[in-house]
């Protein structure tokens, strides 16, 4: 994106963006609204410009003369016409003013080109030059300097074919080139600012753009930032799992909702083995791996909506909703035997590790932390009978 002063850079000689791609992209912005007025005006043009063709027969006649200049007209008018109904097909040309600068030059050819055939004075040419300038500023869309260029250029034509052809008093001449002047002078004011207020106006528009979009780049960065924060303050940094923040409050919910649906619930505790000997033997920075693999091989086991998360230093929780007590100390057995073969792979080392797994289902009326207490004397016994089983009620899976 360019900056603000870089939009705010408008040549004072052509009343365009310096910058190229600023212009444009200008262009660009305003090519649907100024195709649509180009092809009216273009129309509008082109059928005032053969309606004189009428005048012109009231005052010519049906004389070889009047077919020159019917004929020119109406080539020029259809000209106009085809130029207009090719407005949404050449858009692009119509906007940086090519067709249209070709229309009005051909008719302004064309108007210098008939006036000795028609029989008017030149002060009666001269107010139809006037009008004919009139169209120049108005149907060449954007360019400045376009427009100045074909007006100065057809009233250039125009004296030299009426001081060619008409015998003028000085005085008359003098008051003709001050006309020409005068009418070129305000047209070429008028189109000056109003192209140099176009281009404010997508100055204006583009940094409000550029700055909503900023705003809003900062607004989604800030989202996704609180989304980060939120996530870190229920993850465990270390493994990914839920943290015990995150484990009470969403088991919590899970048991209400499993009791509501008249289903039953379980809740497995496991503790690594001796993790303070792994932690001893082989370091904090080892032993953290022994807990990444736990998390990540466990990953593989849950199902459907299951999570684990760590509770403790060692130890984590996974609450397992529509599972009755069989099926988990079924599927705890499993957890156990895939993680008894799962290598912890150190940079000069392989370890491997055991689990204790306590299971306790809720019973009716249990809360949660009742139920964590029953998962956890079951975990207890686990250990007591010799670590690296699967305990619950008395139940002892090795």
């Amino acid at each position: 994106m360019a900056s603000e002063r870089d939009y705010r850079s408008i040549s004072p000689w052509t009343a365009e963006f310096v910058d190229p791609d600023i212009e444009a992209a200008f262009r660009a912005d305003i090519e649907p609204a100024w195709a649509r007025a180009t092809h009216l005006a273009l129309m509008v043009a082109a059928l005032v410009f053969f309606v004189f063709t009428i005048t012109d027969y009231l005052n010519m006649g049906a004389s070889g003369q009047y077919g020159i200049v019917f004929f020119t007209r109406l080539a020029v008018s259809l000209f106009g016409l085809a130029a207009a109904f090719s407005a949404r097909r050449f858009a692009a040309q119509l906007v940086n003013g090519m067709i249209p600068s070709v229309v009005v030059f051909t008719a302004l050819c064309a108007f210098v080109l008939i006036i000795p055939y028609r029989p008017f004075s030149p002060g009666w040419h001269g107010m139809s030059m006037m009008a004919m300038l009139l169209g120049v500023y108005v149907f060449v869309p954007n360019r400045f300097a376009l427009s100045i260029g074909m007006g100065l250029l057809g009233t250039a034509g125009f004296l030299w074919q009426v001081l060619t052809h008409f015998d003028m008093a000085a005085n008359f001449v003098f008051t003709l080139l001050l006309l020409m002047a005068v009418i070129n002078l305000l047209g070429g004011i008028t189109v000056y600012r109003f192209n140099k207020m176009l281009r404010e106006q997508f100055c204006t528009a583009s940094t409000l753009r550029e700055a909503n979009e900023r705003l809003s780049s900062e607004i989604s960065a800030r989202q996704r930032l609180e989304v980060e924060l939120r996530e870190m303050a229920l993850r465990d940094d270390l493994t990914g799992a839920a943290n015990r923040r995150q484990f009470f409050d969403q088991a919590e919910r899970e048991l209400v909702g499993t009791r509501r649906q008249g289903q039953s619930v379980c809740l497995l505790l496991l503790d690594i083995d001796h993790f303070r000997q792994i932690n001893d033997r082989y370091g904090h920075v080892r032993s953290d791996e022994v807990l990444r693999t736990l998390m990540q091989t466990s990953r593989g086991w849950l199902q459907g909506t299951e999570w684990l998360a760590r509770v403790g230093g060692e130890e984590f929780a996974v609450l397992l909703p529509g599972v009755g007590l069989s099926d988990a100390l079924e599927r705890a057995e499993r957890l156990r035997q895939l993680l008894e073969q799962t290598p912890v792979n150190l940079v000069d080392a392989t370890l491997y590790f055991t689990v204790s797994i306590g299971v306790a289902e809720a019973q009716a009326g249990d809360s949660l932390g009742m139920l964590m207490r029953r998962a956890d004397s079951a975990l207890h016994a686990a250990k007591q009978a010799g670590r690296n089983r699967v305990m619950s009620s008395g139940l002892v899976t090795a």
